[in-house]
């Protein structure tokens, strides 16, 4: 992912946090940025944020978001 995509996001588009290892995206994180929606990962659950599981990945648009 290129660095202004990371800081600045894509117009519309909404990102959430995925775990490769379940294959889902966890913990109702919607930013409007991938590193929004990292910072909001650390802010729910610390250190643990640093796995090798978590990524930010764009949110798709059928999912219902609150």
């Amino acid at each position: 992912m290129k660095r202004e995509t990371y800081q600045r996001g894509l117009p519309g588009a909404k990102w959430g946090i995925w775990n490769c290892s379940r294959k889902e995206f966890q913990f109702d994180i919607c930013e409007d940025t991938p590193m929004l929606a990292v910072a909001r990962l650390f802010q729910k659950i610390g250190d643990d944020a640093r796995q090798w599981r978590f990524e930010p990945r764009q949110l798709p648009r059928t999912v219902n978001v609150r």
